[in-house]
């Protein structure tokens, strides 16, 4: 079968009435665009649409769908709910040739496109490219990403319907790391600050939403915008599990990579096991059925003692535990991870607090124990010369996140003082409030990240192209392998093929698939037609098994014949 350019289409539509109305050449002055494309027809929907709705609490069944649960309406423009559909009818009324089998595509207008060699960052620690994932998609593979919620915070999310769209226009966004992206010029991009911008609005300097990622220990790390820590993937893969009912939130539990794969973080190869159970399969894993983490220590202990009788092997120990704590203390890592448990001590939860309280209950009900305290409380204070009643009234400060402290006033202060605990002080602040400027501390510290996403250059890319998208109905975006964060295709138009002579006005279903309200727009274009005229007819067309949708007009329900 091949596939018809426009003058056959043209032809078809003149002389044998295979399209009416038909519009010679393509629409699209202030309007989605429709009309007669290169080797296509796009079409238009009419104002009539039929909008799902959950009100009657009904099931979707294809075989008895129930009119109550569709609302009819009529109007220019159509309001499909998040995550819902709607129903609505083509102007065109098309009559198809014996010989001729016709494909639908959703207009990218709608769905918002790549090219389809751009590459998406999975989970998993691998990044196909839009054409692969959509080949992979239709032999069952799932897919998992990353994803801003709707909070600001990254999230693992599934990343459905990977697929062929059909062909337009696009523009290569450029990024200062080199990585381009080839995307329609309507396409969404997360912005740094969490406004959403479309493509063809993006300038020079404008930074992207970022996923930085790294390794340590084997797993992989990603940073948390929100909060500016680093947090491992494979807890984020937990949540989805959690959120999805795979498995419960039970205490003394380990998170376990099912194939020790520690960077195959996809959610069904994580798991739940009991604490000292994920330790012991490890210990076995690692050493052997056989292995007595009691004997193990025995004979470390035993070892260190042997090596500790040599006064120059003690020395060389003495010191590089020493240089290993002092290298510890000072690293900003672990700096960051104090004041986050200092910050939690200080704002407890209330699960917190109601545990400490039936500990201390418990605890001061013995009367040894409240004078053994008291004792010592006394004599604490009894030594102190005013130095301690001081750190407490400085440990007891409210913490300032003061708007007036800059990035400038930032580096400033850090130029100045020498150090981040320094310019803390400077500014009577805590260094929680530097987590504002992560790329000022980056630079302080002499540290260029290989990626700063941002946008160095935009320009158009001549002639038409395939794209690709994909959906994520829990989020409405998701990450590519260029380190930035893009909106989903959130309209997909679901139309089954034209047979050989049906005829009929086409009835369209219009699935929103993101979780905000999309809006349709009546009388302009939709979905493209593709015909494809065969080399031989069919013995049997849709008119001589007489179908049941054959001349329909109107928007027609699903029919199954009893």
């Amino acid at each position: 079968m091949t596939i018809q350019p426009d003058h056959w289409i043209r032809k078809m539509a003149k002389e044998h009435g295979m399209i009416e109305p038909f519009v010679e050449g393509q629409v699209s002055q202030g309007v989605i665009s429709y009309g007669l494309s290169s080797y296509g027809y796009d079409i238009r929907v009419a104002d009539d649409f039929k909008i799902f709705t959950n009100v009657h609490s009904a099931i979707v069944d294809p075989k008895h769908f129930d009119p109550k649960s569709m609302v009819d309406f009529k109007g220019d423009v159509c309001i499909i709910p998040p995550n819902s559909f709607a129903l609505a009818r083509t102007i065109e009324y098309f009559r198809i040739p014996r010989n001729v089998l016709c494909v639908c595509l959703g207009k990218s207008t709608y769905a918002r496109c790549f090219r389809g060699d751009t590459r998406v960052a999975l989970v998993d620690g691998t990044s196909p490219t839009l054409e692969e994932m959509a080949r992979r998609s239709d032999q069952g593979e799932a897919f998992w990403g990353y994803s801003i919620g709707p909070h600001g915070r990254m999230m693992v999310t599934l990343l459905e319907s990977p697929r062929y769209i059909g062909r337009d226009s696009l523009i290569e966004i450029i990024l200062d790391a080199g990585d381009s992206i080839f995307c329609t010029p309507d396409h969404l991009f997360l912005m740094r600050d969490g406004r959403v911008v479309e493509s063809d609005q993006l300038r020079p300097g404008h930074t992207l939403m970022p996923l930085y990622r790294q390794v340590a220990r084997g797993y992989e790390m990603v940073y948390q915008p929100i909060d500016g820590y680093l947090y491992p993937t494979h807890r984020l893969a937990d949540e989805w599990n959690l959120r999805h009912g795979v498995y419960e939130d039970l205490p003394d539990t380990h998170r376990h990579h099912i194939d020790h794969d520690r960077r195959n973080n996809r959610p069904w190869n994580i798991t739940r096991m009991n604490s000292s159970d994920h330790i012991r399969y490890h210990n076995q894993e690692s050493y052997g059925a056989d292995f007595d983490p009691d004997e193990h220590s025995v004979a470390i202990r035993e070892a260190l003692e042997q090596l500790a009788r040599d006064p120059e092997w003690l020395k060389r120990y003495s010191h590089a535990q020493q240089d290993r704590a002092l290298r510890f203390w000072h690293d900003e890592t672990y700096a960051r991870i104090r004041a986050r448990l200092i910050e939690q001590r200080r704002n407890p939860s209330e699960e917190t607090r109601l545990a400490h309280r039936l500990a201390t209950l418990k605890r001061y009900s013995d009367p040894a124990e409240r004078e053994r305290q008291s004792q010592l409380m006394r004599a604490a204070w009894a030594k102190d010369d005013g130095t301690r009643r001081r750190r407490q009234q400085e440990t007891a400060r409210i913490i300032h996140l003061r708007d007036e402290i800059t990035a400038d006033v930032v580096r400033a202060a850090l130029d100045q003082t020498g150090s981040i605990r320094g310019a803390a002080r400077l500014l009577n602040c805590d260094r929680s409030v530097f987590r504002r400027f992560p790329d000022v501390i980056r630079v302080f510290k002499g540290k260029k990240h290989s990626k700063n996403h941002k946008v160095t250059a935009i320009r158009e890319i001549p002639g038409s192209h395939d794209v690709y998208c994909l959906t994520v109905p829990e989020a409405g975006n998701f990450a590519l392998e260029a380190g930035v964060f893009v909106g989903n295709c959130g309209i997909i138009v679901n139309i089954t093929p034209f047979e050989p002579e049906w005829q009929g006005h086409v009835t369209l279903e219009i699935s929103n698939t993101t979780p905000l309200p999309a809006k349709i727009y009546a009388n302009e274009g939709i979905a493209q037609v593709l015909f494809f005229v065969a080399d031989s007819e069919c013995e049997v067309s849709y008119k001589d098994k007489k179908g049941k949708y054959d001349k329909q007009t109107g928007i027609v329900l699903p029919r199954i014949i009893q």
